[in-house]
């Protein structure tokens, strides 16, 4: 989504979660575009490979081709709209692949907003299956939820496919890196709810400090991994453009930390 009618003063680009698309959770992304574009800031959303309307299959338990798949698609907006400036918007695994991509390599990027970004132990993960398992119960005390699981409607190969993603994320989500290579200005959010929560802030408020990385981390009260409440959606949206903002106009003291 590019400003219509006046230049471009910064990039987004919308890096979605494992079982996500370029829509980002109940619209996000196109959401935060939309209100992205009324102050010159141009955006990309895609669908990694195996994903939504792209081709292939899905990365799994390596990340590296989603990294890959990140990579690329800055590269394509750098050379199709040439922003002064770009940005990350990330969450749940999208936001881990993005700072694995900010770790391992050189990156043009001035900044990331990294929603529910996941590290996980044996704990936190047995935590995520029972946070997941608990939401489906809830769901079938729902008539209509329990009508549809009943006439055989409710999508039991994906209700079985989120359990088992939930339960291996201690394999997935380990982070252990000896240097950073981009280091530019990070913005946490977790939501209250999130069973990650414990383990992932403490471990990224730790790698932050010890390789002198810029960064906010914040918490929303009673909000869960995909932020799905619209009064959430709102707070993140408003802390994200507030953010831009600040980061946009610091972008010439920032430049040195890349």
């Amino acid at each position: 989504m590019v400003p219509e009618g006046q230049r471009i003063n910064a990039g987004v680009v919308f890096v979605h979660a494992a079982d996500g698309n370029r829509l980002g959770p109940h619209r996000m992304f196109v959401e935060l575009a939309e209100r992205l574009k009324h102050l010159g800031i141009a955006s990309l959303r895609f669908d990694m490979r195996g994903c939504g309307d792209s081709e292939g299959e899905p990365a799994g338990g390596d990340i590296n081709p989603d990294i890959e798949d990140l990579q690329n698609a800055i590269n394509f907006f750098i050379s199709k709209y040439q922003p002064p400036q770009i940005f990350l918007f990330a969450i749940s695994r999208g936001a881990r692949v993005s700072i694995s991509a900010l770790a391992q390599n050189r990156i043009p990027v001035s900044g990331a907003i990294l929603l529910s970004t996941p590290f996980a132990g044996t704990k936190a993960a047995a935590k995520k299956f029972s946070s997941r398992l608990k939401e489906y119960l809830y769901k079938f005390t729902n008539p209509d939820s329990l009508k549809k699981l009943l006439s055989g409607k409710a999508d039991l190969k994906q209700i079985a496919k989120t359990l088992a993603f939930a339960i291996s994320s201690q394999k997935r989500y380990r982070f252990s890196t000896t240097g950073f290579v981009t280091r530019c200005p990070l913005f946490f959010i977790y939501g209250l709810k999130d069973p990650i929560v414990a383990d992932s802030a403490v471990h990224y408020r730790h790698l932050c400090e010890k390789f002198h990385i810029p960064f906010v981390m914040t918490e929303i009260e009673n909000a869960n991994h995909s932020f799905f409440h619209y009064r959430w959606k709102e707070q993140i949206l408003e802390m994200t453009e507030n953010w831009l903002l600040k980061n946009m106009s610091n972008r010439d003291e920032n430049d040195h930390l890349s």
